[in-house]
């Protein structure tokens, strides 16, 4: 007896603890709700690329410890906001992200209508296709002399 007892809380423990998941905030800024509905009142605000452990799910929020958050401003899918990956759908990362910011493919386009050669987004694209390596970084910081005596660690 004690042990199907023992072995069901086990089984509950493995349910709940797969379900748990680690959801990241899509959007510029959303409310965390005290209750799971719309129009509840805030508990606090939640920001692009903050993450949260959901605790499950409920018509349509995501239950946090901070509150709920609803589900189509958050990603369950792990995501680099900051790299090329694709999150979701057909934006990538780098898209959401802008987005979120208010910076997009348009915004852009009106920004260098407004402001002509001043604006050179091959030179900004290109540096962020940079890649500098991490012993590239630390002989820098070496030959700088801005390592400390420790070095790396």
């Amino acid at each position: 007896m004690k042990r199907t007892i023992l072995l069901g809380a086990a089984l509950a423990l493995s349910a709940a603890a797969a379900y748990a998941s680690t959801i990241t905030v899509l959007v510029q800024e959303t409310a965390l709700r005290k209750r799971a509905q719309s129009y509840s009142p805030s508990s606090g605000v939640a920001r692009l690329g903050q993450t949260f452990e959901s605790l499950g799910v409920e018509a349509g929020f995501h239950k946090t410890s901070s509150g709920y958050i609803h589900s189509s401003a958050v990603t369950t899918r792990k995501a680099n906001l900051s790299g090329g990956d694709g999150v979701g759908g057909s934006a990538t990362a780098d898209e959401v992200t802008l987005a979120g910011k208010g910076f997009n493919a348009q915004v852009e386009k009106s920004y260098g209508a407004k402001n002509g050669s001043a604006v050179n987004f091959a030179a900004v694209n290109s540096m962020e296709r940079r890649v500098v390596s991490e012993a590239e970084l630390f002989e820098f910081l070496r030959a700088g002399g801005l390592m400390g005596e420790g070095g790396s660690k």
